[in-house]
This record gives structure tokens, sequence and C-alpha cells, in this order.
């Protein structure tokens, strides 16, 4: 059972939930599953899977990342 069918894991083990347009990864589970995503997508010329995989590896999300003020 992955992270993304046990919302309330996801929530404890990050602090939030993801809202974004975009899932991004929340855990290190998540992130092997997308990073194989990408692979696969790479491999088979998927443009549009690439875009996403990579969307959701590197845009920060305000559910995971700690808000810096300056």
């Amino acid at each position: 059972m992955s992270a993304a069918d046990k919302p309330e894991a996801t929530a404890e083990a990050s602090g939030g939930l993801c809202h974004c347009f975009v899932a991004h990864v929340q855990n290190d589970e998540e992130r092997a599953e997308v990073q194989t995503a990408l692979d696969n997508a790479l491999r088979t010329n998927d443009a549009h899977a690439v875009l996403v995989a990579c969307l959701q590896l590197m845009a920060p999300c305000p559910a995971r990342d700690k808000q810096v003020t300056r």
C-alpha cells in the first residue's frame, strides 16, 4: 500500500498534505515511485510524463518545505 492510499500517514510524516496543482513527493517512498516513473518516461520518450515527474520532484511544496522568512 503506497503513501497515497494512506493520506493520514502522509500528513503526519510531512506535517501537512500537498494541495498544489501537481502533487509533490512528500517522502522517500513517493520519491522512489516518481523517479521510477521518470526513468520509464525517459526510456519511452513520453514528454508529458517527463514533465509531470520533473514537476513532482523539483518544485517546492509548502506542505513539505519549511517557509523561510526574510
